[in-house]
């Protein structure tokens, strides 16, 4: 695998091949934006039609041309592509950028092409770009080695580097950011099907390069997305916020995606829960990238999530306040001090609670933004600061700026403004604002997700030190994993709870009974009342299948019932492979949770953690993280659910035993952890969690084989 990116974006001399005179068409414009924006290497057109192009000398084959260039560009039709690839592999040539297409998206015999080009970019080690990709941009360099309108512009050259599997979208983001937007971008790549140089690469490189500051991405799939932990862990630790765009997130969303780049969408929750655990940034929208980027770009991490708004506006106060409070983040408590201050000056009819309420009063003394500014600025228990100006223009605008930013230069808190009077209307308060690199958003709302972004990561980066302290749990089970190495059928409840014993997951007492003697001696040692489910590796919902009874109280009604559960589970499947019948304490008074293992082909194993009944099964409230997890991360998963308050003691119920549970978790994440290569899923429903000091039981469990034959 390539790593010397710095030769991909910094190519010392670029050869492409198909390179057309018609400087319209996709084969023509590359060369032609090379030149136009003043690449600075040599350039080699490769096509045996033209004596030259574009005023460059053109060579009839890759062979003929007098080095080995760093970097190829391919444009030509599909079937012709496996001949270049493998003349760039003769020729030693390290990066290939394929723009056709016609390969995996497409189907059928371009899934046969697509595998053929990864076989010669294998065997001579070449860094492939694409194909089905839109090119690349090194804009501090003048590498515009792409089509499309976007290369037609001259950009400024800043600190945001983003890698896109869509070319058209990836392109009008940068666009957006770098003209609109007010945040430059350094590169651009597009990576289309990804048979070689991924997404992930991309960004490893981003952040070892010292001149990006910002990583951005959009995000089909990703065939190597078990390195998103380390790509997330190494940009927090290197303090780059990386701003990801994850689409494809519905059934109709990923037979899209993988329709235009082949790309496997993999579960949106293990995507989700890698961004959480990893300090990834999900952004849903293109305003989204330029919003956030322009609140990192200032360069301010707040120390907690305690906000305070200023506004002069009271509707707008909260409506910012909604939205920062909706995405994490809490109102400062403003100090005795701080109110006592602000009382001095704050018009009566104003507010000094959190929001802060100026008025209109502003128009009649504009020493109130500054006073008031500074009050907040000064209190301990404020973190970041938003302002509200509506649409003040002209000459007042320019001089609230100035306030502002004479303020924002003496604090190290963040400071986020909405304004939403047009750039024409308030120019010079704009430039001000700029220069000082304070970030303002046309409404409240947008500012508002801004400065919950920041503050989010600023939490990811703390929490990211104090995990590092932290190692994760290591368990080997030596039973375990002899009984379930080669195995392919489902193992049933009783041989599940063992393996889970083994990992020190409490279970509940109970018994296997392969006859109704032996079950009437198995109730004896247990004690009425108990359970009994029937065992077998064929029938994984016992309760569908009337094959469980609960409640059983006497011998009379074990025996009854024995018979009972066997009839209903030979109705329900006649084939099925009976082990016996569980013979099982009853367990009452605690709160249904369920734990589970998925081992996802992309990510590996991943934990999940939810209430049960109603909560995960139609709410879907349930927590996701990759395994392995520690106590703080388990802990994490317990509190970010909605129904959370069912364990912390809601409407006078005692608190539950949430150490325990968090417990539980990291012993599972260690189980799946070590037995990754055997075990494919794992349900643990429901883990009945009691009173606090009382501990967790499981009272039910099934495990599903990697090599399963369902």
């Amino acid at each position: 695998m390539r790593t010397d990116l710095e030769r991909f974006f910094n190519p010392r001399s670029i050869a492409i091949i198909g390179a057309s005179q018609d400087f319209i068409t996709i084969s023509g414009q590359p060369l032609k934006h090379l030149q136009s924006h003043g690449y600075k290497g040599k350039l080699y057109p490769v096509n045996p039609r033209y004596p030259e192009v574009a005023g460059v000398k053109c060579y009839a084959s890759l062979a003929e041309v007098p080095e080995t260039p760093d970097l190829v560009l391919i444009l030509v039709n599909a079937a012709r592509v496996a001949d270049m690839l493998g003349q760039c592999g003769a020729k030693g040539v390290p990066y290939v950028i394929i723009f056709s297409s016609g390969f995996s998206e497409m189907g059928g015999e371009g899934v046969k092409l697509q595998q053929q080009l990864a076989e010669i970019a294998r065997r001579y080690d070449i860094g492939v770009i694409g194909p089905n990709c839109q090119g690349m941009m090194n804009v501090a360099d003048g590498v515009f080695a792409g089509f499309g309108s976007v290369f037609f512009t001259d950009y400024e050259a800043g600190r945001v580097s983003m890698v896109s599997q869509s070319g058209g979208f990836g392109f009008s983001v940068m666009n957006l950011s770098s003209k609109d937007g007010g945040l430059p971008f350094r590169q651009m790549v597009t990576t289309g099907n990804e048979i070689g140089v991924s997404t992930l690469e991309f960004m490893d490189y981003f952040i070892r390069d010292t001149h990006t500051d910002i990583i951005a991405g959009y995000l089909e799939g990703a065939k190597d997305a078990w390195r998103l932990p380390e790509i997330g862990q190494k940009a927090l630790a290197a303090g780059k916020p990386i701003l990801m765009w994850k689409v494809g997130n519905t059934e109709q969303g990923q037979r899209a995606a993988a329709s235009h780049t082949a790309n496997l969408g993999g579960a949106m929750a293990l995507y989700k829960a890698a961004f959480r655990q990893n300090g990834i940034i999900q952004v849903e929208d293109v305003q989204d990238v330029v919003d956030y980027g322009r609140a990192f770009r200032a360069g301010r991490l707040p120390r907690g999530n305690r906000l305070a708004i200023i506004t002069i506006s009271g509707g707008a106060g909260i409506l910012m306040t909604d939205e920062c409070i909706g995405r994490g983040m809490q109102l400062a408590q403003l100090a005795p001090e701080t109110v006592a201050r602000l009382r001095e000056f704050v018009p009566s009819f104003g507010s000094i609670n959190n929001p802060v309420d100026v008025t209109a009063a502003i128009f009649n003394d504009l020493t109130l933004i500054n006073r008031t500014l500074q009050a907040i600025v000064d209190d301990p228990g404020v973190d970041c600061i938003a302002m509200i100006n509506a649409s003040l223009q002209g000459e007042i605008a320019k001089k609230i700026a100035a306030e502002i930013v004479a303020v924002a230069n003496k604090t190290d808190k963040p400071i986020c403004i909405a304004w939403s009077a047009r750039d024409v209307m308030a120019p010079e308060a704009y430039a001000a604002l700029e220069a000082a690199r304070i970030p303002h958003y046309k409404s409240p709302v947008r500012c508002g997700r801004a400065m919950a972004a920041v503050s989010w990561y600023a939490e990811a980066r703390r929490r990211h030190e104090r995990q590092k302290k932290e190692k994760p749990l290591v368990l080997a089970g030596a039973t375990a994993r002899k009984a379930l190495e080669g195995r392919t059928a489902d193992v049933s409840e009783h041989a599940a709870k063992r393996i889970l014993a083994e990992y020190g997951i409490p279970v509940t007492r109970e018994e296997l009974a392969t006859t109704k003697e032996q079950a009437l001696a198995s109730a004896k040692r247990i004690g009425y009342p108990i359970a009994i489910k029937v065992q077998s590796p064929d029938i994984s919902h016992k309760t569908e299948a009337k094959a469980v009874r609960l409640n059983i109280a006497s011998d009379a009604e074990l025996a009854a019932a024995h018979d009972e559960v066997l009839a209903n589970a030979r109705a329900y499947r006649k084939d099925a492979n009976i082990e016996g019948v569980l013979v099982q304490e009853m367990v009452k008074e605690g709160v249904e949770a369920i734990l589970g293992i998925t081992n996802d082909p992309l990510f590996g194993p991943a934990v999940m953690f939810g209430l049960g009944g109603i909560f995960a099964e139609v709410l879907k409230d349930v927590a996701f993280r990759l395994a392995p997890v520690t106590p703080s991360v388990a802990r994490e998963m317990v509190e970010e659910i909605a129904g959370y308050p069912v364990l912390a003691g809601a409407r006078g119920k005692p608190r539950a035993d949430v150490d325990a549970l968090v417990e539980a978790i990291v012993r599972l994440s260690a189980l799946a952890v070590d037995l990754k290569d055997c075990v494919a899923e794992l349900d643990i429903n429901p883990l009945f969690v009691f009173a606090e000091g009382r501990g967790v039981k499981a009272a039910d469990a099934l495990i599903k084989p990697r090599n399963s034959d369902k």
